[in-house]
């Protein structure tokens, strides 16, 4: 996807981005942001406010996989735009994350939109990877660099409106997450996993998932709270896996091939399609990695 315009009853109308915009943008670095397995996550009951469910769950940062973004100022008039680079982000600009995010912080603090947004994407797309949180947690924080309008707490609340998640990527570190995943408790001192994850190559909805869950035969997680003393080699847990497994066979088979290279466990991140594998040792897990095209 190129440069796109917004519809002009959503966002203000986008011109051309001129090439002096360009030249300056360059001048910008761009900000990494990584992707998320869920380390731990099972699903609590619906409130009935809002229809969506309880969890706890284990955020871990997923530093193998990144997406770059940056956010620049454009010239007077130019509106918001959008550039993307890597792959293919689907559906209407005006719904992007990234968007949404600079939008509602250029409303929060009476600014104009005249800003341009990079995106280098890298993580999967509809793959329990995080990925457009990860992107609006980065676009939040690259505009408030150039702004320095919100503190710590006006970022999470801006963070919040926009995505459960969202939040744990202004700050993203190792945490425990509990009501639909914003309310954090960063874990100190949790050791580096040997992770390695496949990509299915296709998307799997998140509103399925948590539609569809359940637990095979009765089977119970592991107590919470988890934390950086758990044995991950035996504590892996996914509520939304069990269903999205049986749903789609590639990431049963997915799971199998990561099994069979050496993993001690595997299970689906988040609502899927990723699925991820834990190695006794960083070698073990590279061994994997190179006899697996594609994983990472």
């Amino acid at each position: 996807m190129g440069r796109s315009s917004f519809l002009e009853n959503q966002f203000p109308s986008v011109l051309s981005v001129p090439s002096v915009i360009s030249a300056l943008s360059s001048l910008f670095s761009m900000r990494r942001t990584p992707a998320k397995v869920n380390l731990y996550l099972t699903v609590g009951e619906e409130r009935p406010s809002d229809k969506r469910h309880e969890i706890k769950t284990i955020f871990y940062p997923y530093w193998a996989v990144c997406d770059e973004i940056s956010v620049t100022p454009s010239a007077a008039g130019c509106g918001l735009t959008l550039e993307c680079e890597g792959r293919e982000i689907p559906g209407d600009p005006a719904d992007n994350l990234v968007c949404r995010a600079v939008t509602a912080y250029c409303s929060e603090f009476f600014l104009s939109t005249d800003f341009h947004i990079t995106i280098k994407k890298r993580i999967p797309v509809g793959g329990g990877m995080g990925g457009g949180s990860s992107d609006c947690a980065a676009a939040l924080l690259e505009i408030n660099a150039l702004e320095q309008r919100a503190d710590d707490a006006a970022l999470r609340r801006l963070a919040a409106s926009l995505g459960a998640d969202v939040p744990f990527f202004l700050n993203p570190v190792p945490s425990q997450a509990t009501g639909i995943g914003e309310i954090l408790t960063p874990l100190e001192n949790f050791p580096e996993l040997p992770l390695l994850a496949i990509y299915p190559n296709f998307e799997s909805p998140v509103a399925w998932a948590y539609k569809n869950w359940h637990r095979p035969n009765d089977a119970q997680p592991p107590l919470w709270p988890l934390d950086e003393n758990t044995d991950w080699t035996k504590c892996l847990w996914n509520d939304l896996g069990f269903a999205v497994a049986e749903k789609y066979p590639q990431i049963q088979e997915a799971l199998e091939l990561l099994k069979k290279h050496g993993a001690l466990n595997a299970i689906v991140s988040g609502s899927g399609s990723t699925v991820f594998g834990i190695f006794a040792s960083n070698e073990a897990r590279d061994a994997a990695k190179a006899a697996l095209p594609g994983a990472f």
